[in-house]
């Protein structure tokens, strides 16, 4: 059981990609970290993205993992206020880029792309094509 009180969430999840696996306190303990400010930015993301590629097809050995960033990277696209409710070209193609570099196609990704079709009224960009 580690202290992660004194630690921050890329700290976090930097020994998350370390060693390849995720449980929930590194979840609850990610969670907290995150929404300190309650913004999610893309540098965080692109973390998660990284921590989740670490994960493999491991990813399901950890369930509050795959809510968590399912939900954090929908917020970031979906709850962004220039375009909220929606995707548009930029963040589309961002996805996109995002999934072709750390996308490893396991049920966390499956997780995120649902939950963009089903919160999201409207996607463009080249992510579009991934969920239509």
């Amino acid at each position: 059981m580690s202290n992660y009180d004194d630690m921050r969430a890329d700290e976090i999840l930097e020994l998350v990609i370390a060693d390849g696996k995720v449980d929930s306190e590194e979840v609850r303990a990610l969670a907290r970290k995150l929404n300190q400010d309650w913004v999610v930015d893309r540098a965080e993301v692109e973390l998660l993205f990284r921590v989740n590629q670490s994960l493999g097809q491991h990813d399901s050995d950890c369930p509050e993992w795959t809510e968590f960033f399912a939900n954090n990277v929908s917020r970031l696209l979906i709850m962004d206020l220039d375009t909220p409710g929606e995707i548009d070209s930029t963040e589309g193609d961002w996805l996109a880029d995002t999934l072709d570099k750390h996308g490893v196609g396991n049920t966390t990704e499956l997780k995120l792309l649902d939950a963009l079709r089903k919160g999201a009224s409207k996607i463009d960009g080249r992510v579009a094509q991934r969920l239509a």
